[in-house]
C-alpha cells in the first residue's frame, strides 16, 4: 500500500504541475495580448483626439468666419449711420440710436479666436497624456515579451511578437493635413 499511495501522489502532483505549467503558458500568451490590445487602444485614442482637433477647429472656424462677415456689415452700418449723410426712418431709427450713443461693441470674433486657441491647447495637452500612455504601454508589452521566460513561453507557441513604433512628439495618426488648412 505504502508503494500505491506514493505512486498516487505523484500522479496527483504531476497532474498539479501540469495544470500549472498549462495556466502559466496560457497567462503568459494572454498577458501578452492584453498588453498588445493596449497598445491599440491608446493608438486609437490618439487618433481620436486628432479628429476631434480637426472637428472642433472647423466648427469653431466657421463661426469665426460667420462673424467676421457679420461684424464687418455692422460695422458698415454703423458707418453710414454715423455719416452726415444718413438717412433716419422709423426702420434703422433702432440702429441709428444704438450707432451714435454707444461704443463699438465687443466683436465676437475675438472670442472666437480666443476659443480656437483654447481647442488647441486642450489637444495638444490631451494628446501628450495619449502619447505617454501609447509609449508606456508600448514598454509594458516590449518588456512582457521579451523576459525570461515569457519570450520562450511566447516563441514555443508560436505568439508572434509584434514591434511597435517609439514615437515621438511629432508623431501623428493618419492626419488629415488637408482637412485642417481648408478650414481658414
Amino acid at each position: 500500500m505504502n508503494k500505491l499511495g506514493s505512486i498516487a501522489i505523484i500522479i496527483v502532483a504531476l497532474g498539479l504541475c501540469s495544470l500549472a505549467l498549462l495556466f502559466g503558458v496560457k497567462g503568459c500568451e494572454n498577458g501578452a495580448r492584453s498588453r498588445e490590445k493596449l497598445v491599440e487602444r491608446q493608438l486609437d485614442f490618439i487618433a481620436a483626439e486628432q479628429e476631434n482637433l480637426v472637428n472642433s477647429l472647423r466648427l469653431l472656424s466657421q463661426n469665426a468666419k460667420f462673424g467676421v462677415e457679420n461684424e464687418k456689415e455692422f460695422q458698415r452700418d454703423i458707418a453710414q449711420l454715423r455719416s452726415k449723410d444718413a438717412v433716419v426712418n422709423d426702420s434703422n431709427i433702432r440702429l441709428f440710436i444704438q450707432a451714435v450713443h454707444e461704443n463699438p461693441p465687443a466683436w465676437a470674433s475675438i472670442d472666437l479666436l480666443k476659443d480656437i486657441s483654447i481647442a488647441i491647447q486642450k489637444y495638444n495637452e490631451n494628446v501628450a497624456r495619449a502619447k505617454k500612455s501609447y509609449r508606456t504601454a508600448v514598454q509594458d508589452y516590449e518588456f512582457y515579451t521579451e523576459k525570461w521566460p515569457n519570450a520562450s513561453v511566447l516563441s514555443s507557441q508560436g505568439y508572434g511578437v509584434k514591434t511597435y513604433e517609439h514615437i515621438n512628439d511629432d508623431f501623428s495618426v493618419a492626419t488629415k493635413q488637408e482637412q485642417i488648412t481648408d478650414l481658414f
